[in-house]
């Protein structure tokens, strides 16, 4: 995913607007000068990105398939079989139907978390089995819990084998 090269166009503007607040003191204008260097250096690239003759020959390329398929469509809009296989094509399908949820009990033993685990849960049932062992699943993704989950079921039986070799 490519990053809008604005916004750190906006934040470099920023912090020489910052700069220029504090310029009577030498260290600030020696930071200023390099927040402006690397602003016309940012600046520069980004002119060459958008002279560049790939790029304009690339957008001309696109814009070419784009222009006869605004034709076609126009056409077609007038043509009544074209019509109707086209909105045909453009009926929605059926939604699937959607599992039922899982119940996440309390109190579930190392084997059975390791059960569901396996199946396929939503987000909500991985966090319900996440609190159960006292692991918080904040905004992390679903394999991150899952992960940690197994994580502390392996310590806890680790410690449980442990306990039993001492007594």
């Amino acid at each position: 995913m490519k990053r809008n090269p604005t916004s750190g166009l906006i934040a470099q503007l920023n912090r020489i607007r910052l700069d220029l607040d504090t310029f009577s003191n030498p260290e600030s204008r020696s930071t200023l000068l390099k927040n402006l260097d690397a602003l016309i250096a940012r600046l520069s690239a980004l002119r060459d990105q958008l002279a560049d003759a790939p790029l304009e020959r690339r957008l001309s390329d696109i814009g070419m398939p784009l222009g006869q398929v605004i034709e076609f469509l126009k056409l077609a809009k007038d043509d009544y079989a074209v019509a109707a296989l086209i909105s045909d094509a453009l009926h929605s399908r059926e939604a699937k139907p959607q599992r039922p949820p899982i119940n996440i009990p309390a109190n579930l033993t190392n084997v059975q978390i390791r059960e569901l685990l396996a199946q396929d849960l939503s987000k909500s049932e991985i966090k319900a089995i996440a609190v159960q062992r006292g692991i918080s699943a904040g905004k992390r993704r679903d394999d991150e819990v899952r992960r940690d989950i197994l994580r502390a079921l392996e310590r806890q039986e680790g410690y449980e084998r442990l306990a039993d070799a001492r007594a």
